[in-house]
């Protein structure tokens, strides 16, 4: 009896999650979980962090910080533990990234806003690499979804000058929408709404707001990638193909750090919703590079 009762314990123990993966974020609202993903055998180094300390905060009195090291790979549990090359591929990932909890997607109207400020010292990646701050990855649960995003905003280099720009997996045919250029949002806070209508089909739509502005209006497009139903919200830095760090300089690849807050996940409100969304039958794309 007494070792069945162990057995109980330790099941208990090992299947829970570490208290290293969670932490509650007061400035995330409609979220109901908040992990820190991939946090097995790494370093956390998101915080909440408080305006009487001197730090940026949008509205309220706290933000939230995240730095993102060289070494902030990281693993996941159970088989993604197993499959991923010493646990998110050391040399060639790392990421310091809030989940914020699966989400059924399909046929639902939603909106998401964010508040970013990147500081003063942030510096954009070479060699190649992408820094992916902000993604709505797949689920992976339905039959056929192996893609890994629905959609994501990425630090990238475009014309020779690095942006902050949403991209969209689902919507093939949609190009990027530049939200801004990275050296005109550093030391400042930037707030993005995006507005969606997610379908599997061309049916669906995406709004992009940047401080309240519309830059993007994206209509009669598929907003859900390959089969994929549901998905879940992750904030923070994501970095990848930093391969070319490791095989040249690994100690050059620096750390980065932006702050976030005002987190939000809601449905839109009755007179928000997007209206005759199927007697639509343009595609409209409205981009800017520098909209201060």
């Amino acid at each position: 009896m007494n070792q069945y009762f162990l057995i109980i314990i330790l099941f208990l123990l090992f299947s829970q999650p570490s208290f290293s993966e969670v932490k509650k974020f007061k400035d995330i609202k409609g979220f109901k979980k908040q992990n820190i993903s991939m946090a097995l055998k790494k370093v956390n180094r998101i915080k909440q962090v408080k305006k009487s300390d001197g730090y940026p905060v949008y509205e309220g009195s706290t933000s939230i910080q995240v730095t993102v090291n060289r070494e902030d790979a990281g693993c996941g549990k159970g088989k993604a533990e197993k499959l991923q090359i010493k646990c998110d591929g050391k040399g060639n990932r790392s990421r310091q990234e809030i989940h914020l909890g699966e989400i059924r997607l399909k046929n639902k109207e939603h909106i998401y806003e964010y508040a970013i400020y990147f500081d003063e010292n942030y510096e954009s990646l070479e060699k190649g690499a992408v820094v992916v701050i902000g993604q709505m990855h797949t689920d992976n649960k339905a039959k056929g979804c192996h893609n890994c995003c629905h959609f994501w905003a990425q630090d990238t280099k475009y014309k020779g000058e690095n942006y902050y720009t949403w991209v969209s997996k689902a919507a093939y045919s949609s190009d990027p929408v530049i939200l801004g250029k990275i050296d005109d949002l550093k030391g400042k806070w930037t707030h993005l709404k995006f507005h969606v209508l997610w379908k599997l089909d061309e049916t669906g739509r995406f709004t992009i707001y940047k401080d309240n502005k519309l830059v993007a209006d994206l209509k009669n497009i598929k907003t859900l990638a390959d089969t994929c139903t549901g998905g879940y919200m992750k904030m923070g830095i994501y970095r990848h193909r930093t391969i070319g760090y490791w095989n040249s300089d690994w100690e050059s690849l620096q750390d980065q750090r932006i702050y976030l807050d005002s987190i939000i996940f809601r449905k839109p409100k009755k007179d928000e919703k997007f209206k005759n969304n199927l007697s639509l039958s343009i595609n409209t794309s409205i981009t800017t590079s520098n909209t201060n």
